[in-house]
């Protein structure tokens, strides 16, 4: 409620010095949609449901930091937020942020601990009512069913949040797409899309139907705190015109919450459900469908020009990702399936990697930034190509294949043995080491050119940057998981590293023609001393003694 109370105050207060007036009279749409998370929180307890409460509170807060984000444009530039349901400038002078929109930034926060603190259960005791509610409601029918709405609902509605909310006559509410968003925008957009996919897929093989319920419910009061605004704007102003995409971003999930209090109902159909959730198969399938995405995301323009057609060069590492994971995800449908599912989850990682430094390059393309003060205009003969939308696909699929595959895993995983942890010397040690130059390796550039600055993690951090943190911390995750796993499932997740490390040596081979006077940099030296280790560390746990032994 604190959350709520800040969110609104701030709204009221003012985001920016001598705010101009909204499009319409919101402020009654606002306090409902800030209070709203908590109040049906507070309903549930008050009804006996506090399990289901928990939900509501753990799905709001899992789009807490995208929200975020996306306000937080007031701070850095307030003309090109786009709110009209919280003001529209009438000049091109610049606006100053106002202690409300850090009163806002505050209870996005607050919202953000709440549900942390109702996923950790809010400190009751093992032996309190609320752990019996929750145990009571452990139920496993119906999950595989759920599990399909939740990718269906998540995949229409990521598909909604992409396109521009409504048509603009007023050039101070700019109608833009994810794409052409301002940075802060695009990446708390960006982040949205990638936790309603991921919250919706949670919600669904959550063995709790009323907590289940309850994070759907919070999904979707925390994503109308975006969208409904924008409806009711354009129902409110006659300069504002309806499209179709806020109403595909919202109504999916709503339907997922409505649909998953149906789900326990009893029958036979119920249990193919459950060998549904725990197959590869579905797994396999989405794994084809991101290296398509991807196959097709590396040969297709980044930047489409009316005249004088670029060559795209920062998106060709995704053609030998796309290949190398269509790969994976065929063998899925054999009988090595349970061996080479881990591979293909770290090799998700890859889509990333390079996708994020496609998405940079075609952003820096398609952006001037000097037409008027403050606003970065897409430049009238260049626009984002086909592969920009093909790779914020594969980008989703990638997240959607990785639940599946842990579902998938933690099925297998069942009748293992995990009480020892012991690290495995025979490939530990070199993974160890493949870690240590896997650090050098994306802390160091790849190319060197004179007057060329490549992204970094430590200098020069923009967009790529974060493609090059999520490879590090897969390379680094999978080669500290395997040193204490099973050598046959090492063995998979160090080769899985090992694609993600050979995806990102062929930086200079396919796109050094990019710059002039292009040669390998530290990094490149590295990678490769990272993937002639990481193979080593895979072949030591493919070729281990003990490797039939289901311990550890």
């Amino acid at each position: 409620m604190a959350g709520a109370v800040l969110a609104f105050v701030g709204v009221r207060q003012g985001l920016v010095v001598d705010e101009p007036a909204a499009a319409f009279g919101s402020g009654p749409l606002l306090l409902v949609l800030a209070a709203l998370p908590a109040v049906l929180a507070i309903v549930c307890v008050l009804l006996g449901r506090a399990p289901t409460a928990a939900g509501v509170l753990t799905g709001a807060a899992l789009l807490a930091p995208g929200l975020a984000l996306v306000d937080a444009q007031f701070i850095q530039d307030a003309l090109l937020a786009s709110r009209p349901e919280i003001m529209v400038p009438t000049s091109l002078a610049a606006l100053t942020p106002a202690a409300g929109v850090y009163l806002l930034l505050a209870g996005h926060l607050a919202a953000a601990v709440a549900g942390v603190l109702a996923a950790g259960h809010a400190g009751a005791d093992p032996d309190s009512d609320y752990y019996a509610a929750l145990d009571a409601g452990r139920d496993e029918r119906g999950r595989g069913r759920a599990i399909g709405w939740a990718l269906a609902a998540g995949a229409v509605s990521v598909v909604g949040l992409l396109f521009a909310p409504f048509e603009s006559d007023n050039a101070f509410i700019v109608a833009q797409d994810l794409v052409a968003s301002p940075a802060l925008v695009r990446y708390g957009g960006l982040l949205i899309v990638l936790t309603v996919l991921i919250g919706a897929v949670a919600a669904a093989v959550n063995t709790r139907p009323p907590l289940a319920r309850g994070m759907a419910l919070g999904l979707f009061v925390a994503l109308a705190w975006l969208v409904v605004p924008q409806l009711a704007a354009v129902a409110r102003v006659d300069w504002l015109h309806l499209t179709p995409w806020p109403l595909r971003a919202i109504i999916p999930v709503g339907l997922l919450a409505a649909a998953l209090f149906v789900v326990g109902d009893r029958g036979a159909r119920e249990k193919a459900d459950i060998q549904l959730a725990g197959s590869p198969v579905v797994t396999g399938v989405l794994g084809v469908l991101t290296g398509v995405a991807t196959i097709v995301a590396g040969v297709t323009a980044l930047v489409v020009a009316h005249v004088d057609q670029p060559e795209s060069y920062a998106n060709r590492q995704l053609l030998p990702a796309g290949i190398v994971l269509v790969l994976l995800s065929a063998a899925l449908f054999t009988r090595a399936a349970s061996a080479v599912r881990p591979a293909l989850v770290v090799a998700l990682g890859a889509v990333p990697l390079v996708g994020l430094a496609a998405l940079d390059t075609a952003f820096t393309a398609t952006t001037l930034g000097t037409v008027m003060p403050g606003f970065p205009v897409a430049a009238s003969d260049t626009r984002v190509g086909a592969a920009v939308w093909f790779t914020i696909a594969a980008f989703v699929l990638a997240a959607a294949a990785a639940i599946a595959a842990g579902i998938t895993g933690g099925a297998e995983r069942d009748d293992v043995d995990r009480t020892q942890r012991a690290p495995h010397l025979r490939y530990g040690i070199p993974a160890a080491g493949a870690v240590l130059f896997a650090i050098g390796a994306f802390a160091s550039p790849m190319i060197r050119a004179p007057g060329f600055a490549p992204p970094g993690i430590f200098t020069e951090f923009r967009l790529a940057s974060w493609g090059l943190l999520i490879g590090l911390l897969v390379i680094v995750g999978a080669a500290v998981v395997a040193s204490f796993a099973r050598p046959a499932r090492a063995a998979a997740l160090l080769f899985g590293a090992a694609v993600v490390a050979g995806v990102r040596l062929l930086e200079l081979p396919l796109t050094g023609d990019r710059v002039s006077g292009a040669h390998a940099g530290g990094g490149t030296w590295l990678t490769l001393a990272c993937l002639v280790t990481l193979v080593a560390a895979a072949v030591a746990a493919a070729t281990d003694p003990h490797r039939g032994q289901t311990a550890a």
